[in-house]
């Protein structure tokens, strides 16, 4: 019987400069500002949050959808939907 072992060869990572990890961290600040920009000036508003009836329904959706290939796992969210309604509602 013969057993074969390959070892990965491993390149050490180039250096990098302090000048050029901080170019690279404004770079992505400044990314990330203009993307919050186009957002914001983009004029959507942010979404409502859902209700606990209305998550819950979503969570029986997704439960009945998964129900024929895992009955046992859809069981577990049909609980969960429950449980979230109960504890999270305003009666």
């Amino acid at each position: 019987m013969t057993s074969t072992t390959v070892n990965g060869i491993s390149f050490p990572r180039a250096a990098q400069s302090p000048a050029t990890a901080s170019l690279q961290a404004i770079w992505l600040a400044a990314r990330n500002i203009a993307a919050a920009v186009r957002h914001a000036a983009s004029g959507k508003a942010a979404a409502h949050p859902a209700t606990p009836f209305q998550e819950a329904e979503s969570l029986r959706t997704f439960a009945a959808s998964v129900q024929k290939s895992d009955p046992d796992f859809a069981l577990d969210l049909f609980i969960a939907a429950d449980r979230h309604e109960a504890k999270f509602s305003v009666s």
